[in-house]
C-alpha cells in the first residue's frame, strides 16, 4: 500500500514540477518581449526627438541591432496643407523572439514647419 502511496506521490509532484517549469519558460518569455518592445519604444523616442528638434540629419531608415535583435527604424516627415505643419511618423520594426512574424511600433505627431529661432528677439 505504501508503495502505491508513493507512485501517485510522484506522479503528482511530476506534473506540479512539469507546470512550474512551463510557467517559468512563460515568464522568461514575457519577460523578453516586454524588454525588446521597451528598447523600441525608446528608438522611437530618439527618432521623435529627432524630427521635432528639426536637427539634420535624422536619418530615414537605418538598421540597429540591440541584444542580438536587430531593429529597422524608419522616420518621415510630410508637409500638411499650406506646409506650415509637418506630419511626422515613426516606425520601429523587429521580429520578437520566438515568434516568426515580426512585430511593429509607430508614432505619430505634428510639429511646425517654421524654425524654432523665427520669432526671438534680440535681447
Amino acid at each position: 500500500m505504501a508503495l502505491i502511496e508513493a507512485l501517485i506521490a510522484s506522479a503528482v509532484l511530476g506534473i506540479g514540477l512539469v507546470g512550474a517549469t512551463q510557467l517559468t519558460l512563460k515568464t522568461l518569455h514575457m519577460a523578453s518581449q516586454s524588454r525588446q518592445h521597451t528598447v523600441a519604444q525608446h528608438l522611437a523616442q530618439e527618432a521623435m526627438d529627432c524630427l521635432h528638434a528639426q536637427a539634420l540629419p535624422c536619418p530615414g531608415q537605418e538598421a540597429i541591432q540591440v541584444q542580438g535583435v536587430r531593429y529597422t527604424r524608419q522616420t518621415r516627415s510630410t508637409p500638411r496643407g499650406d506646409g506650415l505643419i509637418n506630419d511626422l511618423q515613426v516606425s520601429v520594426e523587429w521580429t520578437a523572439s520566438g515568434a516568426g512574424a515580426n512585430t511593429r511600433l509607430e508614432w505619430h505627431s505634428s510639429a511646425s514647419a517654421i524654425p524654432l529661432w523665427v520669432g526671438v528677439s534680440s535681447p
